[in-house]
């Protein structure tokens, strides 16, 4: 059976770098997740014993001057996930819940009771 498999790694930005380019030794940051993804039978992927050895390699072809990617884990997924709802109703379940937070979508202004001043430019 054919499934989506997800790559998770770590993202990683070269800081090294100045007007004449990238210096001779790289400066790695980590910079957050970043996910890689590839279509492949769950049986392949089921009986391999090396699976985290060969996205690693994988994973590492995308590394550059600039940028590197770190393998960290991977998660086969067999169906579609279901659609959990809206933003509205996750704003309105915020707002239902007595924690006094402004959501994004509020005006904080008026809730803090000054008055929003207009700019002509």
């Amino acid at each position: 059976m054919k499934a989506k498999v997800t790559i998770y790694t770590q993202y990683y930005e070269n800081y090294n770098v100045g007007s004449d380019g990238f210096g001779d030794v790289p400066q790695w940051k980590p910079k957050g997740g970043h996910e890689f993804e590839i279509e492949m039978d769950t049986d392949t992927l089921l009986y391999c014993d090396d699976a985290d050895k060969i996205f690693s390699k994988m994973v590492s072809k995308h590394n550059s001057v600039a940028e590197k990617f770190e393998y960290k884990s991977y998660k086969i997924h067999f169906s579609e996930p279901t659609k959990l709802g809206t933003e509205a109703e996750f704003e309105e379940i915020w707002k239902s819940m007595d924690n006094n937070m402004p959501t994004p979508t509020d005006d904080i202004f008026s809730m803090m009771g000054l008055k929003k001043v207009e700019f002509p430019f």
